[in-house]
């Protein structure tokens, strides 16, 4: 398996969200509160990485931040029931190997050790920079740039941005039979 097919065809898949019952029960249940006992897919190491990167790509203003909603959950519950096993694989290695390279570059035993700042400045060294090598060897551009998509599309597809910015009604939604044509 190519890691790039396996990246694309994760990427497409989080591009592809479209508002369908599946993806609305999803949204949903992103409201409640989370408990770790929940997670789907990632780990809880993981989870909390995910939390921070998500915070870093979509922070908290007069809107809310990506953990204000919940992002990491949803992208959990999506990566467990959307994405093909061996890519879901791929995904855990790759999350895992940028993980690691932070921490041995920082001399750090936990990425809850590492500060935001210092992993902000990780992530945007690596991210639209393909040019960028990491002190291992490898470049993390297209993780990165995974990371700003799950975001970006879960940001979108979550019910307070798509009821107070986007204008969504659900269906069968108000109906006016007195419009003017």
């Amino acid at each position: 398996m190519d890691r790039r097919k396996a990246i694309k065809r994760i990427g497409a898949s989080f591009g592809a969200i479209t508002i369908s019952s599946g993806v609305i029960s999803l949204v949903q249940s992103c409201n409640s509160p989370r408990t770790n006992k929940e997670l789907s897919f990632f780990s809880k190491n993981e989870i909390n990485f995910l939390d921070r990167i998500f915070e870093i790509i979509i922070p908290e203003t007069e809107s809310p931040g990506a953990n204000s909603l919940n992002l990491s959950k949803f992208v959990d519950a999506y990566v467990a029931k959307n994405i093909r096993t061996e890519d879901q694989k791929y995904l855990n290695v790759m999350i895992e190997e940028f993980i690691t390279m932070i921490l041995s570059s920082e001399n750090k035993k936990s990425i809850k050790d590492v500060d935001n700042k210092t992993l902000e400045k990780y992530f945007s060294d690596h991210i639209d920079n393909g040019s960028m090598i990491a002190s291992n060897g490898k470049n993390y551009s297209q993780i990165c740039n995974l990371f700003r998509e799950m975001a970006v599309n879960s940001y979108k597809a979550s019910e307070y941005v798509l009821i107070n910015k986007l204008g969504f009604v659900s269906i069968p939604g108000y109906y006016d039979g007195n419009v003017d044509i």
